[in-house]
Formats: structure tokens, sequence, C-alpha cells
């Protein structure tokens, strides 16, 4: 049985559009305030909570069905994915909670096992705790994490910060949708998709720590809702707009020939029906490469703004930070978001 075999949409692609959760989360989560310094108010990565001065608590959680069929692989992109909302945040994992949704009668608990040891892999390797968790019987495999980890709250980079004349950086290429919905349909040589395995396991630690170093203004991670989505909700907070560059747009081998072969999976395309609304798009921009920017991204990289002064020192700490747009003043005239 291959795992993908068992799930409509796995990884990210099978988030709730963003459009629908407007509405459905009004007015749930608490505003920030006091000791609260993040809430789900501005759709941030993370939570902050401050324990001190010195000290504040990021907290998250993440989970999602099986985005490939290798059950190690799978525990280690999940956990990845997970961890990558601290990092938005420019904080540092603690320990973490497994969460996991299972049908032990129908599936071997060596593949359950499989899938814990490739999340603890990754946990390992980010020197993130692994403290226990939680398991339910589920009929669809469902695996990811609770995080907690920890940041000084002067040094914490949120998505309200971005300002007029910052630049757009990027650090891991597009394309995990369409080449996981191409690998669903076996439609994908082995090279193309271990790229993409690849890119999925790598944390984003190191660009964390870049962006920390060079006083990133604002910061979110690229995950389901894809670049512009994420890049709107960054927008919005901040009180700015954006131009990107779709020429510029790094891309995961492959991707571009998949998704203009119709590979395009349903949160892609969600995405796209949003990004529609407030985006400016290009007419020179092509269709393919709009659909990419769309793309629902499983464990993509960090999104981040900096002020031209800082770009180099971020570029020369990450060279895999990949300029891509750049951040305009609020125009009530204009959408949020410029494709060009």
């Amino acid at each position: 049985m291959r795992l993908t075999e068992l799930t409509g949409q796995g990884g990210c692609s099978a988030k709730i559009a963003q459009a629908d959760l407007v509405e459905i989360l009004a007015g749930i989560a608490s505003p920030p305030g006091g000791d609260l310094l993040v809430s789900a108010e501005t759709r941030d990565d993370a939570a902050i909570y401050r324990i001190s001065d010195e000290i504040a608590l990021v907290v998250t959680t993440d989970f999602f069905p099986p985005p490939v069929d290798d059950p190690r692989a799978y525990g280690a992109i999940a956990t990845a994915n997970a961890l990558s909302d601290i990092y938005a945040m420019g904080g540092t994992p603690l320990l973490l909670l497994n969460l996991v949704g299972f049908d032990l009668a129908n599936l071997e608990g060596s593949i359950l096992r499989q899938i814990l040891e490739g999340g603890a892999e990754v946990a390992r390797a980010a020197q993130c705790a692994v403290a226990g968790g939680h398991s339910i019987r589920t009929s669809e495999p469902l695996f990811g994490c609770a995080v907690v980890g920890r940041v000084d709250p002067s040094r914490m980079v949120s998505n309200t910060g971005a300002q007029a004349d910052d630049l757009v950086f990027l650090t891991k290429p597009l394309g995990t949708g369409v080449v996981l919905n191409a690998h669903k349909l076996q439609e994908v040589t082995n090279l193309v998709l271990a790229a993409a395995i690849d890119s999925m396991r790598q944390l984003n630690r190191a660009a964390a720590e870049a962006m920390v170093l060079a006083k990133a203004s604002a910061a979110t991670d690229v995950t389901g809702f894809g670049l512009l989505g994420h890049l709107h909700n960054l927008a919005n907070a901040s009180g700015v707009r954006v131009r990107v560059r779709s020429s510029d747009l790094p891309l995961l081998p492959g991707a571009r020939q998949l998704a203009g072969d119709g590979h395009v999976p349903g949160g892609t395309r969600r995405n796209l029906e949003l990004a529609r609304t407030v985006t400016r798009i290009a007419s020179a921009v092509p269709p393919d490469l709009l659909l990419l920017a769309c793309d629902a991204q499983t464990s993509g990289g960090l999104l981040i703004t900096v002020a031209k002064a800082g770009a180099a020192q971020l570029t020369e700490l990450l060279p895999s930070a990949v300029l891509i747009g750049e951040v305009l003043a609020a125009d009530a005239d204009q959408p949020t978001l410029e494709l060009v």
C-alpha cells in the first residue's frame, strides 16, 4: 500500500483554504497584549509569549496527511515543516510533541515507527527534544508536531515589520506542490522527487540565524497558502505593498514542466483564486510561473524582508537566499501585491 493512496491531498496542500478560515476564525483567538506578544490576529506563523525581559516562548503546531510514500521521509518532512514556524519567528526550538493519526488495523506498526524515526532524526539535527505526543485511530494517516521554542523578545521576527524600500528574499525554491501531485500519480522521475524531498527535509535553522543577524524587518515561512498567500498576510500585517518578479522566483528541478503539464494540486488552485483578488498580475507573467507563485508548499523556505543595508549581510550568511522583489509603500488605490 502506498501511503499517498490513503489520502485525497497530502502535505500542506491539505490545508483549509485561507479565504474560508478568515470568516471561521474571526474573533476566536485572543488579541495580543500584555505578555502575549504575537497571537493569531496577524496570521503569523507561531504565538509568542513573554516569560521575562530576555526570554519568550514560541509555540506552534502543524500536521498533515502523507505527501510521500516513504514513511521515514514523511516523518522527516512533517517535523521539519513544524519546526519551520519556530525559525520563522527568529526562535530556537526546544522540544516537540508528536501528533499521530494512524490505522493499526490495516497498516503495520512498523510503518508508524519509521514515520516517528524520520521525525526524530530531524529533531536531533535541530537539537530539539522529542518529549512525547498523542495518537488517535484514523482511517487516513496524519503526522506532525506541537513545538515549543524560545526567543529573545528584543530579537524576535514577526510578519508585521516590513517597511517600504525593504528587499524581499526567498530561501528555498518553489514547486513542492506540483512535484508531490505528480508523485501521487506516479508521473514524476526519481531525480525530481529526490530534489523535492531533500528541500522539504532541510531545516530553516540557517535561514533563521542569518535573518536575525541581518536584522530582518519581517519574515514568514512559505507553506500551504503558497508564496503569494503568505506574502499577502505579511503585507497586510505590515501595512505595505509588495512587488514580486516572477522571473526571479527560484524553482525546484522539473517544477515548471510539471506545472505546465497540469500537475496542480487542489491547494494550489484555491491559492490562485485568492491571489487573483489581491494581486495585480502583469499580462507578461507566464501561466506556469503564476501557478508556482501560488503553489501549496510543504516545508518551504523563509520569506524575509530586510532593509537594503542588511541585504548584503543576509546573502553573505545565506547564499541560498534569492532576491525576488521589494516592499512598496501602502496605497489604498492599489492591490496589496504585484506580480510582474
